[in-house]
């Protein structure tokens, strides 16, 4: 690991630490060349790590903004209402939100591979809409073991660290502060590469009460957790995913070890919850290409991949002839085994990549160790 302002030894850690690093971006639309490089950073400490994405100043930030208000108020009493609304920015869109996740996922992915290490996970959460206060203890889907950030994320680091103490009698977490090499770069034109393949999608965060999505989701990876994280952004209050049976895939390559019925199931509700609270979840078995997409008359969205666009097709097909109303179909068109928009990484994004991994390497990861 390069060198940080504050050091901590190997040995405070368990063997496989998971870590939430705190990123601050002033709107979707950053650049996030320092984020890729943090990701870089805390791979050289972590084992599994949860992004927690603010959007807004950091407490530093907001103190100066609030010094700078009070400054500009006592010199502008007579100032109008349209020169502060000239300051509020529109609100995320699909697009944006689609290619800041899927910038972040490519990102790790990639550098998890090159470090050989490609069982590495991570989760994304976007701390200001996820429902809860992630990093807490309390509420924590899977306990944390380090916190990280860079600089201007110090002192919200600090806080979490005393709502941790106080509100929830937790013990704090050591602090890492990554400091950042100048000059370097990390992913050059990865967040362009992608911009070009994300459809320019302007459906709001909320804007369908009931959405619903399927796919078999063996060994969770990258993205599954970007279409699951994209459906649960655009409900507004129930999520109905359906999870294909062991029957069904007799056929996949190096099935063997592929992950049960139950255990798929179980990681998509965890990393459900993980990513957003507040809306239900339905994740239900289905034993054949429709599953409730025909039946639950409920239903306003489906989201799918590029590779499934035809499945949403014929599942408006099929809601027709059981006189039903069509479903908006959603496209998430960024990482897939055939994508080429972000070179090499993309047939490393999926489950019979890891498959194959876990076959080469002696099962280097049971299906027990994905409930964990």
């Amino acid at each position: 690991m390069q060198p940080s302002d504050n050091v901590l030894h190997p040995a405070t850690l368990p063997a496989s630490p998971h870590g939430l690093l705190l990123l601050r971006i002033p709107d979707f639309d950053a650049p996030l060349g320092d984020a890729f490089h943090a990701i870089q950073r805390a791979l050289a400490v972590v084992h599994r790590l949860t992004i927690v994405v603010s959007v807004g100043p950091s407490i530093n930030d907001a103190e100066q903004e609030a010094q700078q208000l009070d400054n500009n108020n006592a010199q502008h009493n007579n100032s109008n209402n349209s020169d502060i609304a000239e300051g509020i920015s529109a609100p995320p869109t699909f697009h944006c939100v689609q290619r800041l996740l899927s910038a972040l996922y490519v990102s790790f992915t990639k550098q998890v591979v090159a470090l050989e290490r490609p069982l590495a996970e991570l989760d994304i959460v976007f701390r200001e809409s996820c429902g809860y206060e992630i990093g807490t203890g309390v509420e924590d889907e899977l306990p944390f073991d380090i916190l990280l950030g860079m600089p201007d994320a110090t002192k919200d680091l600090e806080e979490l660290n005393r709502k941790r103490v106080k509100l929830h009698g937790q013990t704090t977490l050591p602090i890492l502060t990554l400091l950042l090499t100048p000059n370097i770069d990390v992913h050059t034109h990865l967040v362009e590469a992608i911009d070009s393949v994300v459809p320019h999608n302007k459906v709001q965060e909320g804007q369908y009460p009931n959405v619903i999505l399927g796919g078999t989701f063996d060994h969770l990876h990258a993205g599954h957790k970007i279409l699951l994280s994209l459906t649960a952004w655009i409900a507004s209050h129930r999520v109905v995913c359906g999870v294909t049976d062991d029957e069904m895939l007799k056929s996949k390559q190096f099935k063997e070890f592929m992950e049960p019925l139950d255990v798929r199931i179980k990681s998509v509700e965890r990393f459900l919850r993980i990513f957003k609270r507040g809306l239900v979840y339905e994740v239900v078995p289905i034993h054949d290409i429709y599953g409730p997409t025909i039946t639950d008359n409920n239903l306003q969205a489906i989201t799918v991949s590029k590779e499934t666009i035809k499945g949403g097709a014929a599942v408006n097909a099929e809601r027709g002839n059981r006189n039903l109303q069509p479903l908006n179909v959603e496209v998430i068109n960024v990482i897939s085994p055939t994508q080429t928009a972000v070179d090499d990484i993309s047939p490393k994004i999926s489950s019979t990549y890891i498959r194959q991994y876990l076959a080469e390497h002696d099962n280097a990861r049971s299906p027990i160790d994905a409930t964990k």
